[in-house]
């Protein structure tokens, strides 16, 4: 299963670093994630911390919208 971020938790996420555009990672990277995440729209990056407080990037969806309540 892969995390989708609203619009805005991605920008805030985007501001302090912590997410991105794909285009700021290896070509490695994209295509292993790709291959082994088919559910990946294959558009943006978050670091995520584990519990054991290692940090490690993971593919993310974004959503296009916000849902309405």
């Amino acid at each position: 299963m892969i995390d989708t971020l609203s619009r805005k938790d991605y920008e805030h996420e985007r501001h302090f670093g912590s997410a991105g555009p794909v285009s700021h990672l290896d070509a490695q990277t994209i295509a292993a994630w790709r291959a082994g995440t088919p559910q990946w729209l294959g558009k943006y990056w978050l670091f995520v911390r584990a519990d054991d407080r290692v940090w490690s990037l993971h593919p993310i969806n974004v959503a296009t919208r916000d849902k309405k309540p």
